[in-house]
């Protein structure tokens, strides 16, 4: 009994401990929610008719959810994410992986890489634009060259920092470099694959949307872009307050819990 008690306090302690953090948690985000909505009704006030009021934004985001066209402009858009979500993912990790294990390879992409980390985003989307046209393939190329050197950069600093002691010991017990690579490299990099996959995505969605503005008659940034030309504020907000809160779902729900699973090891 007397040493049941000590440990019943330290359950205790570290149960008060994760509501406070909790409640802190649930205030903070209950505060800058509350500091959102009351900045936005000022500046509908103030800015009035460029900002429209939360309400008419809510109402305006009721008609998008029964409206049909919402839904196929969001279908073709997440099609588009995901096409260059993947294709940067893999890309990048790939390059990442190669500039990492060699050192020539890495002489040769180094500069390349540093060069494509410098160039503004909108810069691949107008040249890919200029040379391929306004099709699908066009906003597929800027993307994964925009994405791309991001994984790859991530890739690359866990490959460069793996234990190299494993290195050696698959040498020593002549374990073939495609049994190595997986056993030894690839556990290694889950969590920095992990890093750069929620990278990718979160920049992905973002970049389909320019791109839609730009290039593409249909789609969640194009909606966007005919709603700001013809100055429907309203419009513009709802589509894409209905937008973020998707993307923020898909990433916290699908690869958030992808995360959490893939690293249960470390609890």
């Amino acid at each position: 009994m007397a040493l049941s008690t000590p440990m019943q306090g330290a359950v205790l302690t570290s149960r008060r401990k994760a509501d406070k953090d909790r409640n802190i948690r649930v205030l903070g985000v209950v505060l800058a929610v509350a500091s959102l909505f009351a900045i936005w009704t000022v500046l509908s006030i103030t800015v009035r008719p460029w900002v429209p009021t939360p309400y008419d934004t809510i109402l305006a985001m009721g008609r998008q959810l029964v409206s049909q066209g919402f839904y196929d402009n969001l279908l073709l858009t997440l099609g588009r994410v995901a096409a260059a979500f993947v294709a940067a993912s893999i890309v990048g990790a790939i390059l990442g992986i190669a500039i990492g294990m060699n050192r020539k390879v890495e002489a040769f992409f180094q500069p390349l890489l540093a060069l494509a980390l410098a160039v503004p985003d909108p810069v691949f989307i107008i040249f890919a634009i200029l040379a391929l046209g306004t099709g699908e393939a066009a906003g597929f190329v800027a993307l994964t060259m925009a994405v791309a050197p991001f994984v790859s950069n991530i890739v690359r600093s866990s490959v460069q920092a793996r234990d190299k002691g494993l290195d050696e010991m698959t040498k020593i017990y002549r374990i073939p470099a495609d049994k190595a690579f997986w056993v030894s490299l690839v556990p290694q990099l889950v969590p920095a694959l992990l890093t750069a996959a929620r990278f990718s995505f979160a920049l992905s969605w973002k970049l389909v949307v320019v791109v839609e503005a730009i290039g593409q008659p249909d789609g969640i940034g194009a909606a966007i872009f005919h709603s700001f030309r013809l100055l429907r504020m309203r419009e513009v907000l709802a589509i894409a307050i209905l937008f973020i809160v998707l993307m923020q779902l898909l990433e916290k729900g699908v690869l958030g819990r992808v995360e959490k699973r893939l690293l249960r090891w470390r609890r």
